[in-house]
Order: C-alpha cells, then sequence, then structure tokens
C-alpha cells in the first residue's frame, strides 16, 4: 500500500498566488447564488410589505448580500421608492435596504 500525501505534495511547487487564488475558488463553491425573480414573485413581495407598514406587523425579508442569504426582521417604517429603499426598524436600530437585495418577504404572526 501506498501512502500517499495527496496535496501536500504538489503545494511546494505552487506559486502563492496559485493557492491565494485556490482558497478564493473553494470560499466560492460556499456562496449562495442571487434568484432572479420573476414578476409574480416581486408582486408578491411589494404586497407583502405594503400590507405589513400599513397594519404595523412585523416582517421578515430574506436579503442577499455579500454572496450570502440572511434574515432580517422589523417593523416596516417607511419606503423611500425614489432611492429604491425600505426603511426597517429592527430590535437595535432603522436600516436601510435597498429593493434589490430582497429575496423574499413574509409576515411574522405575533403567537410565535
Amino acid at each position: 500500500m501506498i501512502k500517499d500525501r495527496g496535496n501536500q505534495k504538489w503545494t511546494a511547487m505552487m506559486l502563492p498566488e496559485h493557492l491565494v487564488e485556490i482558497k478564493k475558488w473553494k470560499q466560492e463553491q460556499f456562496y449562495d447564488k442571487k434568484r432572479e425573480l420573476t414578476e409574480w414573485e416581486i408582486e408578491e413581495i411589494e404586497q407583502t410589505i405594503q400590507r405589513a407598514a400599513a397594519m404595523q406587523k412585523l416582517v421578515q425579508l430574506t436579503l442577499w448580500s455579500n454572496n450570502n442569504l440572511h434574515n432580517k426582521t422589523g417593523l416596516v417604517t417607511g419606503i423611500d421608492p425614489y432611492n429604491k429603499e425600505l426603511l426597517l426598524d429592527t430590535d437595535i436600530s432603522v436600516k436601510r435596504i435597498s429593493f434589490y437585495e430582497i429575496q423574499d418577504a413574509k409576515l411574522v404572526d405575533s403567537d410565535d
């Protein structure tokens, strides 16, 4: 049985630039891809946000930024159509969220 060290034996022959690019490439494998939303999905998100703003209910937004998806929950305090931004009042602060970052919106029930 031959004991092979795998990639370790080749790293001595690689340039530092190659190692940096290989690390970047490996990290990109774990990135979330931004979905292109259909017209129906965009309309549904708009209606959910408008309903949350009118009824002063909590809304959970799924946002895509820095190649990752993450959730933010808060009250919609304002909508700026000119700058295409949404003001979301979270527990900590008021955040400006671009419409282009929003991937999904859901109303949060107060029972949860």
